[in-house]
């Protein structure tokens, strides 16, 4: 797994051709797409906050990972924010790269993927 902080743009220039083997994100809103503004009404913090709590569940993320990227694959997240694709991708056996410019969000997406791991090595049995 590698964790990146910075610009995805700057990022992706460090990266090698053909280094990746699917990008599986989930892009910002209200950003400019070749020249044009998209999305040009961002939601609030408060519906972020309620849309998170319910959008891309982890197993939605495995099955994406799975569904598009070849056995031993390595998948791209140039906009990482809370890790969740590093969570799905790791559960199906990827390597994983997020890029995320905000450290904090870097700090969550290690402490997610990292206590994802550890709760997919727990037996059920130790918690009864």
């Amino acid at each position: 797994m590698e964790l990146l902080l910075g610009d995805c743009l700057e990022k992706l220039k460090d990266m090698e051709d053909n280094s990746v083997d699917s990008i599986v994100t989930d892009p910002p809103y209200g950003i400019s797409f070749m020249g044009k503004k998209w999305d040009y009404d961002v939601p609030k913090v408060e519906v972020w906050q309620e849309a998170l709590r319910v959008l891309k569940p982890v197993k939605l993320m495995q099955y994406l990972c799975r569904l598009i990227t070849p056995k031993e694959g390595i998948i791209l997240d140039p906009f990482m924010g809370s890790g969740t694709t590093g969570i799905g991708a790791k559960l199906e056996g990827f390597d994983f790269i997020g890029i995320e410019r905000e450290q904090e969000y870097v700090d969550i997406a290690k402490a997610r993927i990292d206590g994802w791991e550890i709760d997919k090595q727990l037996d059920i049995s130790d918690m009864l």
